[in-house]
Formats: structure tokens, C-alpha cells, sequence
């Protein structure tokens, strides 16, 4: 009994690894993200669960990031890095605003205020990453 209590663990463990490493999808623009990982399009891809890609499920609101993200909102997070980071000029605004075609939903999700919490929590990362505080 001891034997098949250690090996259902084992399975369980190697279950959750194997479901973890399926989850870094890297579809295409086109595709979705299936809640298993995988990519593809039709209801058991975009719909419940999807993870990423033009998800049919999840409603998105009118928030325009790019009207929350302006010019002097972005400037100002990225004139705060010091002058020995290597990034510090790196990004535009223009290369920010090109990327979220990739991630239709990101910003777009839930109520405005979801909306801008989630874009303030990903500018505080950017800001963390500049060696701001």
C-alpha cells in the first residue's frame, strides 16, 4: 500500500511539471493559448481558460492603454533610470504601444480601475528594473 501511496505522488508531481512546461505557449499572434498550453484556434483553445492569443471568453472593456500610457507617463518612468543603466533609452513609447498588438487583452480586462491597476503594476516592474525604488 506504502508503494502505490509513493507512486501516485510521483504521478501527481510529474503531472504538475508536465502541465507547468506545456503552459509557455509561444503561439503565434493568430493563435490562442489553451488553459493546457497549447496553441490552436476554436472553443477549446480560446474559449474558458485561455491563457493568451485572440481569447473568445473573456470580455474586454473600452479602456485605451495607449490614452493611459502617454507620452509624458512613459518619459517620465523612463528618464528615472540612472545614467549607468545599460537599457536606459532603449525603449520608445512607440515600440510599447507596437507590442500590445500582441497581447490584445493586456490592460483591456475587467473594470477600468483592473485596468489600471494592471497597467501601474507592470510600469512598477519597469520602474524595479531601472534600479528605481
Amino acid at each position: 500500500m506504502k508503494t502505490y501511496g509513493i507512486l501516485l505522488v510521483a504521478g501527481v508531481l510529474l503531472a504538475g511539471i508536465l502541465d507547468s512546461a506545456a503552459q509557455n505557449c509561444g503561439c503565434t499572434p493568430d493563435l490562442c493559448c489553451s488553459k493546457y498550453g497549447y496553441c490552436g484556434s476554436g472553443d477549446e483553445y480560446c474559449g474558458a481558460g485561455c491563457q493568451g492569443g485572440p481569447c473568445s471568453s473573456t470580455p474586454t472593456n473600452d479602456v485605451s492603454v495607449s490614452s493611459i500610457v502617454t507620452d509624458a507617463f512613459f518619459n517620465g518612468i523612463a528618464d528615472q533610470a540612472s545614467g549607468g543603466c545599460a537599457g536606459k533609452g532603449f525603449y520608445a513609447r512607440a515600440a510599447f504601444l507596437d507590442a500590445l498588438g500582441n497581447y490584445g487583452q493586456f490592460g483591456t480586462v475587467g473594470s477600468e480601475d483592473d485596468s489600471k491597476r494592471e497597467i501601474a503594476a507592470f510600469f512598477a516592474h519597469v520602474t524595479h528594473e531601472t534600479g528605481r525604488r
